[in-house]
């Protein structure tokens, strides 16, 4: 009978079997479906049950008018909004439904396949999670390297749920759901943000939501949540869902261990503590209006570094520390993560019997407006400081916005009411902490003084460093002036979790770059005469004429290629002069009928602010196609469709990073943001690469199918398919065939596809050989080659090609987005100088030097001269790197060298895990047999097939060794009664076998290294 191999045991069942030693009650299928109620699968008597026990003096009939109540709040068209604030004890009901207080008085209950039913409409979620008999969480689970419809499984269902949610026959059902979490059992990709492959979660939506991976930071914390299971909980589940046959596969097994992929994410997201967490903080109704005008909720979810950080803050409180600084790149939500904040924390202080006081600091009009609507939208009541005199006013608001140009040397913030009794704790949010919040100037210390006991939380996305090392620097640094950094989430892990995009820097064509020399040129007499300065000629008409010719057309290139006509731009002017004449002649253009295009300028001395703000707000809207900008707007400006930046001047430090990042949003189906580079800053992005590398040193220093015709072989002798069947067999020894698990796993972790090509040609001459054989009835080798379930293995390895291909795929153009290229360029001649992405080498150093540790580490053979050489190339490259000043370029060399070390790594690792399957695991046998081949050939074995002799004598003495061990371990002591006992063994084994070409030398080192080996793992060497 074939092994059960599928989406149920590989995955489904294994983590139901996880998440009840999480601390989950199983509640059988049947139980279910015989208690719930099917318009919204609450399970009616367990509900009434809590809800009398957790509502001391509560009636039946309470609990039956409340019922009602919530039948109809789940109708409503609010994405659940009012049922949450019940369950939040936040609502119009006195009664509690969830005790959030003493979490385990609630009854936490999971089963599987339970259908959300309306009419004819129907989904059934893989498993799903009851709290006190509400089905508040359900998770979909995906077997490793499906691909449906030309799709991995995640990118499949992440589309399926797309539909599901906007079917309103199911909104009951998404209004009842909070978390919704999706698992492949497999590993996350490196495919910038497309979820390939991996673990997610979600909240509930109407149309579309955003799918978060889930990046453990806490460990040793969360690991501590995982308890047993017993015998009889999992034959209780497997019985009931009648697949009690797969108890004792090797593949259920496997697949049960809680460090899998899929069992390590629900670890962190769903162990009880933490979905406390999450239900109760870590939710949140942002009031959006639509296209219609109509006020509607996005329902958000906390991303899992927003929740590291909320952590990381409640530990420095906890341990006195009163500031301290959050580095997370621009776009990952920062003021969300505020809101968070502010919410848990004054449930964190109140329970120590503080009162918070939380103020948000900013330094700019522009950010306190778009805070304030940030903080209100999400239902948070919100303090707007106007004037300097309404901050010495106390306030009962969750939050106060104020300007630091607001706070002067007169302002107190200290609690002012009198009653000693009252301890008050404030606390501030400080926003764009990158920014000159200059220690010499004023606004700084008036804000440190008006109360020196408040905790400062310091929120930045490009920390303001030292880039020049200069001791009398004007500015401090961002971590001199509020701390150390508490948490960390840099520019590539964002692009991963797909957060931000990729940015591609776009230079100028040729032929404008020449015209604009001769432009600047032809005016060089006015600039030596004094009448003009360079700042002059790059405002003047004849320069800026022709520049916005060219941004006009690129632009309108730019809409057909992208095939997305919803974009807009930004032109970042050299001068404020510049920004002006560039939108005189947009206007003039737009007049004569030239462009149908629309711009806004936006200058600090431009219009008034209700203006500027209209302006503003039209381009965010998708009414106006471009900004002209000169200083405003480069920082916290948040616009999604904002996609090509036209950069017309050099930008300093982390200045430039901010203003690169503004079109770093996702967006639609866009995988980068695109910045054309009029400026040539190539420079200056090298200077700042290289200091925010030397300052992320300083953390780590700190934290330490074929095409031939199978016909044309049909009739071959029984001889030739037995050769081919030893042959495979002789390839198959280094993998666990014998588990489909550990198989997948393995193929998962070959690192060159031409390796898997190789591996699926074996497998399937094998399954040609078993469809011969059968054709010619050669039953004896039907029987050996079926029981090696060929067509399992060949399905896994076929299926991690399909998804190896797929995300090579991501790492290219789209063909639409070829073709659309091509078209452009063979019928308009458009051609662009050149394109790069941008990269931070900080990021992609730090990334490849961590994962090249992990490599290494995971490496136990450390004697190999393969790993001894990688090993020392890699010392001298972090000798090179971290000792002595190196320029960015070098950076990119050796982050280039690591990578390569890491491929050569992984190769070196996968083989040694092939090389452990073929000797039954045991890597004694793996490091002896290396050994003697490398001390007899010169060279490293790259496969047991290429030495089958000596490997199969020392395959077979195997367990004749082994049962001479264990009649008696402690004869170990004895090295020279071991060594002469495993030396007749070899020898037998050679001459049953006739395998003379084995030499003696090989013999006598073979039993020389293996005593060795057997006598250090009786001694507990390692």
């Amino acid at each position: 009978m074939a092994t059960q191999f599928n989406e149920m045991t590989r995955v489904q069942f294994p983590g139901m079997i996880h998440l009840l030693k999480l601390g989950y009650e199983f509640i059988p299928k049947h139980t279910v479906e015989s208690n719930k109620d099917p318009e919204n699968n609450i399970l009616l008597p367990i509900l009434k049950e809590q809800f009398l026990k957790l509502n001391p003096g509560a009636t039946e009939k309470e609990f039956d008018d409340e019922y009602k109540e919530i039948k109809i709040e789940l109708t409503n068209n609010d994405l659940g909004k009012e049922f949450f604030d019940r369950i939040q004890n936040k609502g119009n009901s006195k009664f509690r439904l969830i005790d959030w207080e003493n979490w385990k008085n609630n009854i936490f209950q999971i089963s599987y396949e339970i259908p959300c039913e309306n009419g004819d409409d129907e989904f059934r979620p893989d498993l799903t999670i009851f709290i006190n008999g509400l089905p508040l969480a359900y998770i979909e689970f995906k077997k490793p390297n499906a691909i449906r419809n030309g799709q991995t499984g995640m990118i499949s269902e992440f589309s399926r749920m797309e539909k599901r949610f906007q079917n309103k026959a199911f909104k009951v059902f998404h209004n009842i759901t909070q978390i919704i979490g999706f698992t492949d059992n497999m590993d996350y990709s490196e495919d910038y943000g497309m979820h390939t492959t991996g673990s997610y979660y979600c909240t509930s939506s109407y149309s579309k939501a955003f799918f978060n991976s889930m990046h453990e930071e806490r460990q040793d914390e969360v690991s501590k949540q995982v308890g047993e299971v017993t015998e009889e909980q999992i034959v209780e589940v497997l019985k009931d869902a009648n697949k009690i046959a797969i108890k004792d596969t090797p593949e259920f097994k496997t697949n049960c261990d809680p460090n899998t992929p899929a069992n390590s994410f629900l670890t962190s997201l769903f162990s009880l503590d933490r979905l406390k967490f999450f239900l109760r903080f870590g939710i949140a109704y942002d009031k959006k209006r639509n296209d219609d005008g109509i006020i509607t909720f996005q329902k958000q979810i906390m991303r899992y570094p927003q929740y590291f950080a909320t952590k990381a803050i409640e530990d420095a409180i906890n341990s006195g520390v009163k500031k301290g600084v959050i580095w997370h790149t621009q776009g990952s939500g920062k003021t969300a993560l505020a809101f968070y904040n502010i919410e848990y924390l004054k449930y964190v202080f109140q329970k120590k019997n503080i009162i918070p006081q939380f103020f948000f600091i900013v330094d700019r009009i522009d950010l306190a407006n778009q805070a304030e609507n940030a903080f209100l939208n999400r239902g948070l009541k919100v303090k707007r400081i106007n004037s300097k005199q309404e901050l010495n006013k106390p306030f009962t608001e969750d939050v106060a916005v104020v300007n630091i140009q607001k706070i002067n040397e007169d302002t107190n913030l200290v609690d002012k009411s009198g009653y000693e009794s009252l301890n008050k704790q404030n606390v501030y949010f400080i926003d764009e902490a990158h920014r000159s919040y200059n220690n010499k100037g004023s606004y700084l210390p008036n804000l440190y003084n008006a109360d020196k006991n408040a905790i400062k939380i310091a929120l930045t996305g490009t920390p303001l460093i030292n880039p020049d090392h200069k001791a009398n620097e004007k500015h401090k640094t961002t971590r001199e002036i509020f701390g150390d950094y508490l948490n960390k989430y840099y520019y590539d892990q964002s692009i991963q979790d797909g957060f931000t995009l990729r940015l591609m820097r776009e230079e100028v064509r040729t032929e404008y770059k020449k015209k604009f020399k001769n432009i600047v040129d032809n005016l060089q007499e006015q600039v030596q005469k004094g009448t003009l300065k360079k700042k002059d000629i790059l405002a003047h008409p004849a320069y800026c004429s022709p520049l916005l010719n060219y941004i006009l057309k690129d632009f309108q290139e730019s809409k057909e290629i992208y095939g997305d006509r919803t974009i807009g731009g930004m032109i970042v002017a050299d001068s404020s002069d510049q920004a002006r004449e560039l939108y005189k002649l947009f206007q003039e253009k737009s007049k004569d009928g030239e462009t149908k295009f629309t711009a806004s300028l936006i200058l600090s001395d431009e219009n008034d602010k209700e203006t500027r703000n209209s302006e503003v707000k039209n381009f965010i809207d998708g009414k106006t196609d471009f900004l002209i900008v000169y200083n405003m707007l480069l920082t916290g400006f948040n616009a999604p469709r904002l996609k090509k930046l036209y950069l017309g001047r050099v930008i300093k430090a982390h200045n430039l990073l901010q203003a690169l990042t503004r079109v770093n949003r996702p967006y639609h189906d866009f995988r980068f943001g695109y910045i054309v580079d009029f400026a040539n800053i190539s420079k200056e992005f090298d200077k700042t690469n290289k200091a925010y590398f030397e300052e992320l040193n300083n953390e780590y220093a700190k934290s330490g199918e074929d095409l031939n015709n199978i016909y044309g072989s049909l009739f071959v002798p029984v001889e030739d398919i037995e050769k081919n069947l030893q042959n495979a067999e002789i390839v198959l020894a280094e993998y666990n065939t014998s588990n489909l698990e550990s198989f997948s796993q393995q193929i998962n972790d070959i690192p060159k596809k031409s390796e898997l090509i190789q591996l699926a040609k074996t497998l399937r001459e094998l399954k040609e050989d078993y469809n011969v054989a059968r054709l010619l009835s050669y039953d004896e080798l039907v029987e050996k080659i079926k029981a090696k379930n060929i067509a399992q293995l060949l399905s896994i390895v076929q299926d991690r090609i399909r998804t190896v291909n797929l995300i090579e795929d991501t790492s290219q153009e789209s063909g639409k987005d070829i073709l659309n290229i091509a078209m452009k360029n063979w019928t308009f001649n458009f051609e662009k100088d050149g394109s790069e992405e941008l990269k931070l080498v900080a990021d992609d150093y730090r990334k490849a030097e961590e994962k090249a540790k992990h490599a290494f580490n995971q490496n136990w053979d450390q004697k190999d001269p393969d790993w001894i050489s990688l090993f020392e190339e890699f010392k001298r490259i972090m000798q090179k790197q971290h000792i002595k000043e190196i320029t960015p370029e070098e950076t990119r060399e050796n982050t280039h060298k690591i990578q390569q070390i890491i491929i050569d790594l992984r190769n070196l690792n996968s083989k040694n895990e092939r090389f452990a399957n073929a000797f039954n695991g045991d890597k004694k046998y793996v490091r002896s047999f290396k050994k003697v081949i490398y001390d007899f050939t010169g060279q490293e074995p790259d496969t047991v097939k290429d030495h089958t002799s000596i490997y199969t004598v020392m395959k077979t003495s195997k367990e004749s060794i082994d049962d001479e061990i264990a009649k008696n371990s402690a004869v170990l002591e004895n090295e020279p009664y071991v060594k002469k006992a495993i030396l007749r063994i070899i020898i037998k084994q050679r001459k049953d076998l006739q395998k003379m070409d084995v030499q003696p030398g090989e013999i006598k080192e073979l039993s020389d290294l293996l005593t060795k080996e057997y006598h250090d793992e009786y001694e507990g060497i390692k």
